[in-house]
């Protein structure tokens, strides 16, 4: 096995072993969503049985503990970190293009064939890497506009 192989099974390795992080803490995450969830339609339940009367409940709904209690995962707050988080992302994505753009310009006089593949193989992941970090903030700017527009954002 040559050390260029090994160099890539080592690279697909640790992109398997990252892959496969990322989608655990994502799994992990939506459980702790989906438990958090069911916890609060057990307690929505719990408050609908105990106050029999309309005008009781309105006056507990009024409340600051309701509204902390009715509060969506939706909430404006949430809304900006979800899109501050596409944001860095982005931000990242274009920095990696840019450097692996940069990484690829300098070419010497005397460079062999292998160099010249190299900096082609860097220019193409560069390229790859700044495309998605310009589409994923076109989509953040888009999201961010009809948040704004259907007033979940707020102004």
């Amino acid at each position: 096995m040559t050390e260029d192989m090994v160099l890539f099974l080592m690279a697909g390795a640790f992109a398997t072993a990252a892959l496969a992080a990322v989608v655990g803490v994502f799994w992990r995450r939506q459980r702790l969503i989906e438990f958090a969830l069911k916890e609060r339609e057990r307690t929505l339940l719990r408050l609908t049985e105990r106050f029999g009367a309309a005008p009781e409940f309105q006056d507990f709904a009024s409340s600051p503990e309701a509204r902390a209690l009715f509060a969506t995962m939706d909430a404006p707050a949430a809304v900006a970190r979800r899109l501050l988080a596409m944001i860095a992302v982005a931000i990242v994505l274009l920095a990696l293009g840019g450097g692996m753009w940069a990484n690829s310009l300098g070419i010497p006089a005397d460079a062999d064939f292998n160099l010249l593949a190299d900096r082609r193989f860097a220019r193409w992941w560069g390229t790859l890497a700044a495309a998605a970090g310009i589409g994923l903030l076109a989509a953040a700017s888009l999201c961010a506009r009809l948040a704004r527009r259907w007033n979940v954002l707020g102004s």
